[in-house]
């Protein structure tokens, strides 16, 4: 498999009515004018933690820019056991195909 680096966990959330979401900066590489981030809704991406590789499918993605020019994601996965062992600092990568 083929994976991209996006970004570093900066948290989760559990919401009922929103689901699971995995929020976080990306890499320094991807800014305001840089936003080649790829499109992974209903595609997968892969959090690899400090003991296993977690893969989730991406039901919503969501990009936003800091004050800085940075971008930040959002990703809103399907529904998971695995959604709790995902922890802040944990790497999420695009499965790219």
């Amino acid at each position: 498999m083929v994976y991209e680096h996006i970004m570093r966990v900066g948290m989760t959330i559990n919401d009922e009515k929103r689901g699971c979401i995995i929020v976080g900066g990306v890499d320094p590489t991807f800014s305001s004018n840089n936003t080649k981030v790829p499109y992974l809704v209903d595609k997968y991406i892969m959090v690899k933690t400090t003991t296993e590789e977690l893969k989730f499918k991406v039901k919503k993605m969501d990009l936003s820019t800091s004050i800085t020019g940075n971008l930040n994601i959002g990703f809103t996965i399907y529904d998971s056991d695995d959604f709790i062992k995902i922890k802040s600092g944990d790497e999420v990568l695009a499965v790219l195909d």
